[in-house]
């Protein structure tokens, strides 16, 4: 086999025998794992990630795909997190240009709201006051004349007036996963995907970490000096995995999202509204595709979260406001193309009275009793490179810690500015002038032109490695069944350079194929075909894989599956 997954998840070479061990071992490959493994690389230190399903496949690929600062995390009095994520957001801006584009929404002012319009300005101020060195514009207010022009589908009864501000949107979010991957490896680590952590033990030179592979069956031993726990909301779960007892530290909350099509009245912009029914936040959020995202909804969950799946009642709630603030959406359950849950690994909090009081930030939690063992709680995609910074800082500063503690690093990283990921590109944005690239790309590529936007929104200044894999084989520029911008060579890139084993891994979270209309199930046979040349499946492999996508896409409750599975009743 000649890509990406013989190199890193030594698939033939390494039949039960020990690893090579590493400096840091980080379980989990979301966004906040694959931060935390990026800081360490970048600083020097030899770093694994270990994933027990796929990079992105968890909390990471289920958000409201919103880069924010937190503007209603103001009503929690958290001031730090608010400044810390809009600090996060105009990095993202400059390092992820491809991926994260400012983004405009609108908060109506209702007589209805439990928060009043003077309240809601009040926030907007000290917003921009928080995020002085921004670059995104000032927020606005409208009157309510100006609304309706602006937004005429929008109810007007009981509106006096909005606020425009601007966030970010992060609409491929688990390609921030990917490119953070990538730059882990180019960096001398290694992320390894479908590897289960089946054990920690404490040993005189570390910690001892038992795996196993579940596509090749192989058991694997790693020992790392450091091992943080950056599991998500299966934290708990893998603690439990020592011998050393721990009390409960994620308290999760279940967060529902559904897609409509385009609708009678739909916005715009973004929509940030509060509830008729309990006055929570609502999102209504147009995607680059057209479509619209809706949600989320925020419930103390409990059970596996792999298996939350979005209820009728948490459908019925959203598809309820949104027709309340947009009359003429008329809105049913069969509207719904599909839906996304996830659970945030949010700190135990027996005492918060709804899942809305729950502090968002992120922290480092030692465990003493098994000596250089730690978790993550916390965390969410906007602040995933400040809590990659914060994790190795504060690892860094402990005695016998690999890497320059105290004032050598603090020295260190003066002298050495490019020892960070403040201002480090993600790969797809390695150009001196992006804007210029993505002209020049335009002009000069041949690849076919219904696709050019698409693959830069997905691939940035890789979209290089596509025409190049072109050129040595012209049949990978066709397109792939159900789509007329998706190309045969990004297969190909998804296995050779993009740790993708599963079909599912190449439809859902490389090639996002999963956000279409149709769930990508129109291109599962021709996605199959050409994955299935480049990792050796057969006919009976290429069933399985896509018997296992399409048991997969159950959770997402995709109206295109079956009759049978489709929400529409």
């Amino acid at each position: 086999m000649n890509h990406i997954c013989e190199e890193l998840h030594r698939c033939e070479s390494h039949k039960g025998v020990d690893l090579p061990g590493v400096d840091i071992l980080i379980v989990g490959g979301g966004v906040n794992g694959l931060a935390v493994a990026r800081e360490a690389q970048v600083r020097g230190w030899s770093a694994t990630v270990v994933e027990a399903d796929d990079i992105g496949a968890g909390t990471s690929g289920t958000s409201s795909r919103l880069v924010h600062g937190g503007v209603r995390y103001l009503e929690n009095l958290e001031f730090h997190l608010v400044r810390e994520s809009l600090k996060e957001r105009e990095r993202l801006l400059f390092t992820a240009p491809h991926l994260v584009q400012p983004y405009p929404l609108l908060i109506p002012f209702y007589k209805h709201n439990r928060r009043h319009g003077f309240v809601l300005r009040l926030g907007m101020v000290l917003y921009d006051v928080l995020s002085f060195d921004k670059s995104t514009p000032l927020h606005r207010t409208f009157s309510k004349t100006r609304v309706q022009q602006a937004y005429p589908g929008l109810d007007s009864k009981d509106l006096y007036g909005a606020a425009l501000y601007y966030d970010a949107q992060a609409a491929n979010t688990e390609r921030l996963c990917v490119e953070q991957a990538l730059d882990i490896v180019a960096l001398g680590g290694s992320v390894r995907n479908h590897t289960r952590v089946t054990g920690l033990t404490e040993q005189a030179s570390g910690i001892s970490v038992s795996m196993f592979d579940s596509l090749t069956e192989t058991h694997y031993t790693q020992t790392a000096a450091i091992v943080v726990n950056a599991a998500g909301p299966w934290v708990d779960r893998v603690l439990g995995l020592s011998k050393t007892a721990s009390s409960q530290l994620i308290g999760g909350t279940k967060g529902s999202h559904l897609t409509v099509g385009p609708f009678p009245g739909a916005p715009s912009t973004g929509v940030h509204f509060e509830a008729t029914s309990d006055g929570r936040a609502i999102l209504v959020l147009p995607l680059p595709d057209g479509n619209y995202l809706v949600g989320a909804t925020d419930i103390f969950f409990e059970g596996d979260p792999g298996s939350a799946v979005m209820s009728d009642e948490e459908i019925d709630y959203l598809i309820s406001e949104v027709n309340r603030l947009v009359p003429a959406a008329h809105l049913l359950r069969s509207d719904v193309l599909h839906t996304v849950s996830g659970v945030r690994p949010l700190p135990f909090s027996p005492k918060a009275k709804s899942a809305a009081q729950v502090s968002r930030s992120h922290h480092l939690v030692a465990h003493p009793a098994m000596s250089g063992l730690f978790s993550i709680t916390g965390g969410k995609l906007t602040t995933h490179r400040a809590l990659g910074e914060m994790a190795i800082n504060k690892l860094q500063s402990r005695p016998a810690t690999p890497g320059a503690p105290g004032r050598r690093r603090l020295l260190s990283q003066l002298f050495n500015p490019s020892a960070s990921t403040r201002r480090l590109k993600l790969p797809g944005a390695r150009s001196s002038d992006l804007t210029r690239f993505t002209s020049s790309f335009r002009r000069t590529t041949s690849l076919p032109a219904a696709s050019i936007d698409r693959l830069l929104g997905l691939y940035g200044v890789r979209v290089e490695r596509l025409e190049q894999l072109v050129a040595s084989r012209p049949e990978l520029a066709a397109t792939l069944p159900g789509r007329d911008d998706a190309i045969a060579a990004e297969v190909v890139m998804a296995v050779q350079d993009e740790f993708a084993r599963t079909l599912t891994d190449i439809v859902a979270r490389r090639l996002l194929l999963v956000w279409n209309d149709d769930a990508g199930l129109d291109s599962l046979d021709g996605v199959a075909a050409v994955a299935a040349q480049e990792l050796g499946w057969d006919q009976a492999q290429i069933d399985r894989e896509i018997a296992s996508y399409r048991d997969w896409i159950r959770l997402r409750r995709p109206a295109a599956y079956e009759p049978d599975a489709s929400i529409a009743r």
